[in-house]
């Protein structure tokens, strides 16, 4: 058994749910694709390294998003639609 048990809550991560009040304004890969919704984690992942999504380098593994950055990077990203040709 090891020397410190730490529950699902302490872990972090997926186990870490997001508060109903929405005061989370950091997200991991998870917690963003789950605001956005409709899209995996890995497209996250893809969007960071690949897109240009700004992200926070905790650590060589551990990688954050701010809320802040995620809806400018989306805002930027969004398409007009031309409903003169309907």
């Amino acid at each position: 058994m090891p020397k410190y048990k730490r529950n699902q809550q302490q872990r972090g991560g997926n186990g870490n749910p997001i508060p109903p009040n929405n005061t989370v304004e950091i997200f991991d890969d998870a917690q963003a694709a789950a605001y956005v919704g409709g899209v995996k984690p890995r497209a996250i992942r893809d969007w960071r390294t690949r897109r240009g999504l700004p992200f926070i380098r905790i650590t060589a593994k551990v990688c954050r998003i701010r809320r802040t950055d995620l809806d400018n990077w989306l805002g930027s990203h969004q398409v007009a639609i031309n409903r003169s040709r309907a």
